[in-house]
């Protein structure tokens, strides 16, 4: 039977500095907040947050949005994070990174990071619902690889982009920019994605058909490319299964809001606890024994040798924290 290894803490964290974003992403998990309306949260809450990652002695720190260069204390904050020796690296949509930004990142030991890109310019820009959005995202890429900041491209996959994923780093690569990697996301139906999920969200056959470009953009193009969440291993060809990142959600991994609330997944909803009002390591360790227990799998998935955590918890709208893939089947579920 398989089972999870339970640490005090988790190693790394996406910290959600603010929920503010300026693009409006058709599929944005965030977009159930109404950010503008809640604003930035002020620089001395996500300083507290920031001290109480350090107690609990997490390792790195990614700075997670809404998009983090909107924040007005980014830089603040992040020489803090500096001066606390966190790893550090972030996720953001790019059109806010001129040279001055990555010489500021770069000043504070960061050297790689995260930038959304949804396909080549017209499918990009219409994703994001924002003309000259590209551009910018492109912008930010070649700035931060020109200071030296290693760029990992993060594709969420959707019926807009799913076919054009080798397109868009054939593009990349004739134009120069050379990433580091890029990584495929689960479209998940939460924010504007969830509004009209069945007829927005991609069947099995259209998941399994993006596995084959990304051998291609490994062989023909010489790019890392993997699909960065989980997948049920038993649903997919076994040459493919090294390209599933996985998942180390409720063990490794964690997510923190700009309010201090903790979750296992960044974009699950629901809370184990605040870190404002409960230490992270009693959270962590008290709080998320019935995930790592992992009674709530299917009996074949916890005896699984390719254990893969059941697929990914954030496919499964209705399944709370955490649930099987949306692929796994319900009558597995039945048999657990």
């Amino acid at each position: 039977m398989n089972e999870l290894i339970s640490l005090k803490a988790p190693l790394s964290v996406n910290f959600e500095v603010s929920p503010v974003c300026d693009l409006a992403c058709e599929f944005c998990f965030n977009s159930e907040i109404n950010s503008q309306i809640l604003g930035h949260p002020p620089l001395n809450q996500t300083i507290s947050i920031l001290n109480k990652l350090a107690e609990a002695e997490v390792f790195e720190i990614r700075f997670f949005g809404g998009e983090f260069f909107v924040y007005p204390y980014w830089q603040e904050l992040l020489e803090y994070a500096n001066s606390l020796d966190f790893f550090l690296s972030f996720v953001s949509n790019g059109t806010h990174i001129d040279k001055d930004v990555a010489k500021k990142l770069a000043a504070n030991r960061i050297i790689g990071g995260a930038i959304s890109l949804h396909g080549t310019k017209e499918i990009h820009d219409k994703i994001t619902k924002k003309e000259g959005s590209f551009e910018s995202a492109i912008h930010g890429i070649k700035t931060c690889i020109e200071n030296n900041i290693g760029i990992s491209i993060l594709y969420t996959l959707t019926k807009n982009n799913y076919r054009h994923v080798f397109d868009t780093c054939l593009w990349l690569k004739e134009n120069n920019l050379e990433i580091d990697e890029i990584n495929v996301g689960r479209l998940t139906p939460y924010g504007r994605a969830r509004s009209d999920w069945e007829k927005a969200k991609l069947s099995l056959k259209e998941y399994l058909s993006v596995f084959p470009l990304l051998k291609k953009i490994r062989v023909k193009l010489g790019i890392r490319a993997s699909f960065g969440d989980s997948f049920p291993l038993c649903l997919l060809p076994f040459e493919f299964h090294d390209y599933v990142i996985s998942c180390w959600q409720g063990t490794g991994f964690g997510h923190v809001d700009h309010k201090g609330n903790i979750r296992s997944c960044s974009i699950a909803k629901g809370s184990y606890g605040n870190i404002l009002e409960t230490p992270l390591t009693e959270i962590w360790v008290n709080r998320l024994t019935h995930f790592r227990s992992l009674k709530w799998l299917p009996i074949k998935c916890r005896k699984c040798n390719d254990f893969c955590g059941g697929g990914c918890s954030a496919s499964c709208y209705d399944g709370g924290l955490y649930a099987p893939d949306e692929f796994i089947s319900k009558k597995q579920r039945r048999l657990s």
